[in-house]
């Protein structure tokens, strides 16, 4: 295996493996936890789904010069083919999933991709296992390690983000929801919306007009000024010709002044009212967040990736949201 590819690829290894081994700590905590079904779909109830793929976090973080024992290359191998097979499963039945779909509701790459090739070049690297000669100290080896893997974690994060973020998992015919969840973003004393916030509401309409479902949940904050986005987001909904929606289908959460506290206050809402799923509606980007904490809130959620042009400060927003992640999944448990 090239030296080039080794040190390119190893880094994103590691990267995987740490995230596996601390969702597995997590896992352990408390079930609901667990982010591992973005990756790996497979039936097996957490915490075991975690504990059977902490076989590949060891197996990546495994040292390569540790590998140079035949039997140790042979476990690897057997646990590099298994995962891989089990990926490409994914893949597999990702693009059956999505055959009949417009393109643009998809990412044309999903995330288990990745992992299979990600784990193909770990194949190759033990298959064809050769000792690193180093020649650089230690001390240095060990700084630029750490920034690799860092740097591999960042890209790894915004990877998922991208791929889970712009697929639409409203798509098909047969696939249906309780409710429209529509996240807040800036609403104006005047009635109108940000870009972001009139993107989410129409994208949440054409729902509505297509039968997705019944009910509405408009989920925002109150401003120091007593302005209520999710009274501004229905009086946008209530004025449109088309669809014409039902008055009663409307519900307010006027204490979703973030994500998770719109996750809380949602799963008491599909409670009070029998609710089995909901869609939950913003952009791409915000998606795989939205999905782990209202996972975590036990509120079964199907994202919607708001349809419209770019935002000014998407760039911005993408690599916000890269952070946000990471600390979401560690630290807001």
């Amino acid at each position: 295996m090239g030296r080039v590819t080794f040190f390119i690829s190893r880094p994103f290894s590691i990267a995987l493996g740490l995230f596996i081994v601390v969702n597995l700590g997590l896992s352990l905590r408390e079930p609901r936890l667990s982010a591992n079904r973005f990756w790996l779909d497979v039936s097996l109830p957490e915490p075991w789904l975690s504990i059977f793929a902490s076989l590949l976090g060891i197996a990546l973080l495994w040292p390569h010069a540790y590998s140079k024992n035949s039997n140790i290359r042979t476990l690897q191998l057997g646990i590099f083919s298994g995962f891989t097979a089990l990926a490409l499963s994914n893949v597999i039945g990702y693009y059956h999933r999505i055959q009949s779909l417009d393109p643009d509701r998809y990412s044309l790459i999903p995330f288990s991709f990745i992992i299979v090739v990600l784990l193909s070049i770990e194949l190759g690297r033990i298959h064809w296992w050769a000792p690193i000669e180093w020649k650089m100290p230690r001390e240095a080896r060990a700084f630029f390690g750490l920034l690799s893997v860092a740097g591999a974690t960042f890209v790894m994060i915004f990877l998922h983000i991208y791929t889970y973020g712009k697929t639409d998992f409203s798509a098909g015919e047969d696939i249906k929801a309780d409710a429209i969840v529509v996240l807040g973003a800036r609403a104006y004393p005047n009635g109108r919306l940000s870009n972001a916030l009139q993107y989410r509401m129409d994208t949440a309409l054409d729902l509505y007009a297509n039968d997705k479902a019944d009910y509405l949940i408009y989920s925002g904050g109150v401003d120091s000024l007593d302005l209520s986005e999710p009274k501004v987001m229905r009086d946008y909904a209530l004025k449109k010709s088309h669809p014409k929606v039902d008055p009663t289908s409307n519900i307010l959460d006027e204490g979703g002044q973030n994500t998770y506290l719109s996750a809380v206050n949602c799963r008491r809402i599909i409670e009070e009212r029998g609710f089995k799923k909901v869609f939950v509606v913003s952009q791409y980007y915000h998606n795989a967040r939205v999905k782990l904490i209202f996972e975590r809130e036990n509120v079964p959620c199907y994202t919607v990736p708001a349809v419209g042009p770019s935002l000014t400060r998407e760039p911005f927003f993408v690599m916000r949201e890269v952070f946000a992640y990471a600390y979401y999944m560690l630290f807001h448990i």
